[in-house]
């Protein structure tokens, strides 16, 4: 009798479970689907709990052109989430013995010898605490050499010679250009290629047989066409050559491989316990960004908020987002062939659904406003903002989708109207950084110097490490 009574239970158990899961998989599927139906997603998405898929979901076209959809097993360019990978195939050559993260540049490179970052540390680089600049100290760097295909040891004659930004250790500064010099350190303590390295430490032992270093000369199959979402419609991705973002953020990868990398970091399947604290442990405030990972705690409510472990991978035509609890062993994986998207605010309706929070999905109300200003212009757009911003039960506002709308206006040489975009976001969001260096380039094109002048020096203020608004300064005679 008591036997079947506990069959009976264990049975009653499982058809909750299955239903529970169910509802939380029904409910994923309508957030994405909503998004995608707002025209803020395209792409795929993973999200799974105590280490079990919950749901996975792909929306939109992989190309647009050839009408071809977006499937899970498409393949998207991951960008800065490559950051992680190298830092974990760093610290596996520490584990074997093959370097040491505590040791400088120089004594792997030996060209770096009296420069500027000879005495900086793997890890320093790998926990942006380097005081290596990043791209935007040079100018017009994207339009000209990031198109260029480079030898490792020419590209490192880019930035060589740069000063350091501080003290390495002091800071946190974020530098793709320091990643770049950790993946050229890793060719060369391994004698084989980042890509080479890559897959026969991580990708082979993991299964992740979707995942690779990529270059624009290769046939990938599946792989995504990147789009920017123009007005009225999308474009392209501009073109970079993935050859100077080596270690930085050259990989591609499907959402169920970026999954398989989660469980290894959770289960230390190739790097040891001792080795994976160096990426969950936080760094210096505020970014506390560990080797490779940010970990924070992340707000999904107003009142509740998780510890997690996070990187953010952002460029041409492709944003990605990989977020993960330690603690329940969940994660979040975004790839998408479009931008901008609001993928922060779809992976806190995604929490919400993991911890039974109630999810309220509201209209993004840039969507709305790049059609009033279509159909009507932009000063009946800004007004219609300002009586839409308070219909709080309908709409939300992003603040980076807004700052967005100024900037197709200005890429279009829509000069007047990115003004009244622009002069409203810096009313709006007086404390983004972007918004006025936006609005700084949008008062140069209209020959108003000294308005772009406060605008880049405001910018400055906001983010004394905004290297692309001191060169404008200085372009403009100011130092």
């Amino acid at each position: 009798m008591w036997s079947k009574f506990f069959f009976f239970l264990h049975s009653l158990l499982l058809i909750s479970v299955f239903t529970f899961a169910q509802s939380k998989k029904s409910k994923i599927e309508n957030i994405m689907q909503t998004y995608h139906n707002y025209n803020m997603f395209d792409g795929a998405v993973l999200v799974a709990e105590n280490g079990k898929i919950v749901y996975k979901g792909a929306f939109g076209k992989a190309n647009r052109e050839w009408n071809v959809d977006n499937t899970i097993d498409t393949k998207f360019m991951i960008g800065s989430i490559s950051k992680p990978i190298t830092c974990y195939a760093t610290l596996l050559q520490a584990q074997k013995g093959l370097l040491d993260i505590n040791k400088t540049i120089e004594d792997y490179l030996p060209e770096f010898k009296n420069k500027p970052a000879a005495k900086i540390t793997l890890k320093q680089i790998m926990s942006n605490t380097s005081g290596m600049p990043n791209y935007d100290i040079i100018k017009d760097f994207f339009p000209k050499y990031s198109r260029l295909d480079f030898k490792r040891e020419d590209y490192l004659k880019i930035y060589i010679d740069s000063p350091l930004l501080f003290t390495p250790g002091e800071k946190y500064f974020y530098s793709s250009w320091g990643f770049f010099t950790l993946g050229h350190i890793l060719e060369r303590v391994s004698g084989k290629s980042f890509a080479q390295l890559l897959k026969d430490d991580i990708f082979s032992k993991l299964g992740m047989n979707n995942t690779a270093s990529y270059h624009h000369t290769q046939i990938v199959p599946k792989r995504a066409q990147g789009y920017d979402y123009a007005f009225g419609g999308f474009t392209s991705g501009d073109f970079r050559d993935q050859s100077n973002t080596m270690g930085a953020g050259d990989l591609y990868s499907t959402v169920e491989d970026v999954f398989k990398f989660h469980l290894s970091i959770q289960n230390n399947t190739l790097l040891n316990e001792e080795f994976t604290k160096h990426m969950l442990t936080p760094g210096l405030a505020p970014a506390k960004y560990g080797c490779g990972l940010y970990n924070q705690n992340f707000k999904y409510t107003e009142n509740d908020s998780v510890a997690v472990n996070f990187h953010l991978g952002m460029m041409e035509g492709f944003i990605g987002f990989f977020l993960r609890i330690p603690q329940t062993n969940s994660c979040v994986i975004i790839l998408s062939n479009s931008k901008p998207n609001d993928f922060f605010g779809i992976t806190k309706a995604l929490l919400k659904v993991l911890y039974n929070k109630p999810v309220q999905l509201k209209q993004p109300i840039q969507k709305k406003i790049e059609k009033l200003i279509t159909e009507q212009g932009a000063v009946k757009a800004v007004d219609a903002y300002q009586k839409l911003k308070f219909d709080t039960a309908n709409y939300y506002v992003d603040w980076i989708s807004m700052n967005f709308i100024a900037e197709q206006l200005y890429d279009l040489k829509r000069y007047d109207e990115a003004k009244i975009i622009a002069d409203n976001n810096v009313k709006e969001f007086p404390d983004r950084d972007f918004v006025h260096y936006v609005t700084g380039n949008i008062y140069l094109a209209l020959g108003k110097k000294e308005e772009a002048i406060k605008f880049y020096k405001k910018t400055v203020e906001l983010n004394g490490s905004y290297m692309e608004a001191k060169n404008k300064l200085k372009k403009l005679g100011v130092e």
